[in-house]
This record gives C-alpha cells, sequence and structure tokens, in this order.
C-alpha cells in the first residue's frame, strides 16, 4: 500500500505560525484551482509544533496539490536543505 501521508518536519526555530501560513496559502490556491468546497473537503492536514511539523493528506489531487505547493513556497523561502519530508502511512505526528 503507498503511503497517503506527506509529513513536513522543520529545525529548531521555525516557528508553527511559519508553517500555519505557508500551508494556509497553498490550501487557498487550491481553493482557486479545486473550488473552496472540493480543496475543503479533500484537502486535510494538520500543523503542530515543537518542533515544527506538517501532516499532509496526498490520497486525493486537491491534497497532493496542497503538499506539492506548500513544497514549492519552502524551496523558494527557505531552501531545499531547511526541512525534511516523509511519506508516512498513517496520520500521526
Amino acid at each position: 500500500m503507498p503511503a497517503s501521508f506527506c509529513k513536513f518536519v522543520f529545525p529548531a526555530g521555525v516557528s508553527r505560525r511559519f508553517v500555519e501560513d505557508t500551508v494556509a496559502a497553498a490550501v487557498l490556491l487550491a481553493e482557486y484551482v479545486f473550488s473552496r468546497s472540493r480543496a475543503g473537503i479533500d484537502a486535510a492536514w494538520s500543523v503542530a509544533g515543537d518542533p515544527a511539523r506538517c501532516l499532509i493528506d496526498v490520497s486525493t489531487p486537491a491534497g497532493r496539490y496542497v503538499a506539492v505547493t506548500v513544497f514549492e513556497i519552502l524551496i523558494s523561502l527557505r531552501g531545499e536543505r531547511s526541512f525534511e519530508i516523509f511519506k508516512v502511512d498513517g496520520w500521526k505526528h
């Protein structure tokens, strides 16, 4: 069974608020592409702190779009080495 979640993990010093704002921007773009209702229903995500981390359900096109957009925003703002990304099978931080 393929992994259906992407987990982004950040080093100390990256705030939970920064991660939440990044995901919110990606969800806003997904709303434009897929519709507000589709993105709201299909793009499940969660952010936790200390260390900051984010889990995104990528089992739907809208969720994958959010994960890819988060990835691209992070690379643009912080660089490729500013976070780690993992594929995971379950909804856990």
